[in-house]
């Protein structure tokens, strides 16, 4: 009888593991477990050898750490939805989701896109790959990713977990969005039924029209996030108006920006960044909604956070603007006014 226990024991072992693993190979239950000693593929670095990377080779660092995703519905449409602020390693990218075992057509485009943005088609960039203690969807993103072609990978199973016991500075995490999660898609230039003109990620070009269109008074600027409730009204209601729309298509181009989305963006005056620092560092935005008008050679010229409902006090905002009474009034007594 011991005998035959002990000739059926790796039997159940491996009938274990094929619940655990794909054929692929990639883990697909049970993400917080246990580590292996090794990466799939790459090297593992622990948070010395990871800290003397950081310093010497300049390494992309990924973050992976789950979160839930909001369903798509007409009222909010898809967002993420985490349940307490994310702190990881600074300078990192966070790509959530993109660990599980199983990736639908959306999230593998969403991982294989962004990699090739963020290293600019770089596949010798080196990549580290992390989310917290004995997380098992770091090892899967370390493999996914040389499925893509990448050489140079880096595990580090510790994680943010690991990095704040060695007394290491932790920053806010902010997730890279899904495409279409905030609707900056529903643009059109020159469309006098879309509210908002097409960014296509260079400012120079609204800039320089500013200069062609001489009846234009400068640009407004939307800042939202794919979470922000007060946006989506917005966007579904009062900036869905045909009248309001032509209005401040006469004085304004109108661009949406995502304070959470890292995508390259070119400023007013040329220089490089991300639409998140662009909103967040150099704008100062804290609150969605914000709209913040710039006048024709850049200079901030009034902003004005929250939700705006009313069409007639949005028109009001466009000509307060446009005629420069933020120079002698201020906007709640125009309105009153009016």
């Amino acid at each position: 009888m011991v005998c035959l226990i002990f000739l059926l024991l790796p039997i159940a072992l491996n009938a274990n593991d094929k619940k655990l693993f794909s054929a692929e190979g990639y883990r697909i239950a049970r993400y917080r477990a246990a580590l292996p000693e090794t990466p799939p593929v790459g090297e593992r670095v622990d948070t010395k050898q990871l800290v003397a990377l950081i310093r010497t080779k300049n390494p992309l660092m990924l973050d992976v750490q789950a979160i839930t995703i909001r369903p798509e519905s007409e009222e909010f449409g898809i967002a993420w939805l985490p349940s307490k602020q994310r702190w990881h390693i600074p300078g990192s990218r966070w790509l959530p989701n993109v660990g599980y075992g199983q990736l639908t057509q959306r999230m593998m485009a969403y991982f294989e896109s962004n990699l090739a943005r963020l290293t600019d088609g770089n596949k010798e960039r080196p990549l580290v790959f992390y989310c917290v203690v004995d997380c098992w969807m770091s090892w899967n993103a370390v493999k996914r990713a040389d499925d893509f072609g990448y050489h140079n990978l880096y595990w580090y199973p510790e994680g943010s977990d690991g990095w704040d016991e060695a007394g290491l500075e932790l920053v806010p995490g902010h997730p890279i969005p899904l495409p279409n999660m905030t609707g900056l898609e529903d643009c059109q230039t020159g469309s006098e039924t879309a509210f908002f003109d097409c960014l296509d990620d260079d400012l120079t070009i609204a800039t320089n029209k500013l200069h062609v269109e001489s009846a234009l008074k400068g640009l407004m600027l939307f800042f939202e996030t794919d979470d922000c409730p007060f946006c989506r009204r917005m966007r579904k209601g009062v900036l869905r108006d045909l009248d309001l729309i032509r209005h401040f298509r006469k004085d304004f181009l109108s661009f949406s920006l995502d304070l959470d989305n890292e995508s390259p963006l070119i400023e007013p005056d040329g220089s490089k960044t991300t639409m998140m620092a662009y909103s967040r560092e150099f704008h100062r935005v804290v609150r969605t909604p914000t709209m913040i008008f710039l006048g024709r050679d850049g200079e901030e010229l009034h902003r004005h956070s929250g939700i705006i409902v009313d069409q007639r006090v949005l028109r009001a905002l466009a000509d307060y603007v446009a005629g420069a009474h933020y120079e002698q009034i201020g906007f709640r007594e125009f309105v009153d006014k009016r």
